[in-house]
């Protein structure tokens, strides 16, 4: 099978036990064990886990939200991306807000200001990811 003491493991365990497809069953379950999976040679690309983001109960809208930008649109009405803006909280909503890639930090606070301020107040907390 080529795992260090597979066939020592499966012989011992047949001293004890029987089932039907017993072999083939311990092949499986040594395949996947953590000593195995460790010193296995990787031929394929593991993707990183997903973080989840830890929600407050009872949360107020919009406390917790990520923000992030959609580009690469075609021009239409003299804008070229969206803003997005995520409740992580009670809702699950989302807010779209037509702007430029050209955006920048205070200009972005500004939207926020003006379309999200009134409804729900600040977040406590903003989540925002950084292209490199």
């Amino acid at each position: 099978m080529g795992h260090p003491g597979c066939d020592e493991t499966i012989r011992r365990i047949q001293q004890t036990y029987f089932w039907l497809s017993e072999r083939a069953w311990i092949e499986q379950y040594i395949k996947g064990r953590t000593t195995c999976q460790q010193n296995k040679n990787l031929t394929h690309i593991t993707k990183t886990l997903l973080y989840k983001i830890p929600v407050l109960e009872n949360a107020p809208p919009f406390t917790q939200i990520a923000m992030d930008l959609i580009t690469g649109l075609s021009l239409l009405w003299g804008y070229d991306a969206i803003l997005t803006i995520v409740d992580h909280g009670c809702l699950r909503g989302a807010i779209f807000l037509p702007c430029n890639t050209t955006i920048t930090g205070p200009q972005i606070a500004q939207l926020y200001y003006k379309h999200v301020y009134p409804w729900f107040g600040l977040p406590t907390k903003v989540i925002s990811i950084r292209a490199p």
